[in-house]
């Protein structure tokens, strides 16, 4: 089950407000929302400010942690390519080819993470605490189990 927050009330109902306070489970007023998307609208940088800003929250802290592994998987992939790729293509005849290979995964890794980021970014908006398949696995490597979203009864 996806535990959702409440977006805080539209003056009028044609245009969403983007800005204000959300009542917490604690009692308090943050706006939990809007650093959960913070994370993504700076890669790396966005999710460290978020971090510090509100990481007491569950969904800050989700999604601030896999907005980090996000951009260390893209990072890490193409480092790895490009360690691996040149030694490769050091080898006579194929060893081109596939390093070659090697980067069209790459760049399809990066294409599936962007298309996540995108859809995370969105689920940061709405309030919900999902997972992305690729960056919540290195976010729970990273972070440990603290990456995962709490279970709602």
């Amino acid at each position: 089950m996806v535990e959702t927050y409440p977006q805080p009330k539209s003056s009028s109902p044609s245009v969403p407000r983007l800005t204000g306070d959300v009542s917490d489970k604690e009692g308090g007023t943050s706006n939990k929302w809007e650093f959960a998307a913070l994370a993504y609208i700076a890669p790396m940088v966005g999710g460290i400010i978020a971090m510090l800003a509100d990481g007491r929250n569950q969904l800050t802290r989700v999604h601030a942690q896999q907005s980090i592994a996000a951009v260390l998987t893209l990072v890490l992939s193409f480092f790895l390519w490009a360690a691996l790729g040149y030694d490769i293509a050091l080898i006579p005849g194929i060893g081109p080819i596939i390093s070659i290979a090697l980067f069209a995964l790459v760049i399809a890794v990066a294409l599936f993470l962007a298309v996540n980021w995108l859809i995370s970014f969105l689920r940061a908006l709405r309030g919900e605490e999902r997972t992305i398949p690729l960056g919540n696995r290195v976010a729970i490597r990273v972070f440990g189990a603290d990456a995962m979203p709490k279970k709602s009864a």
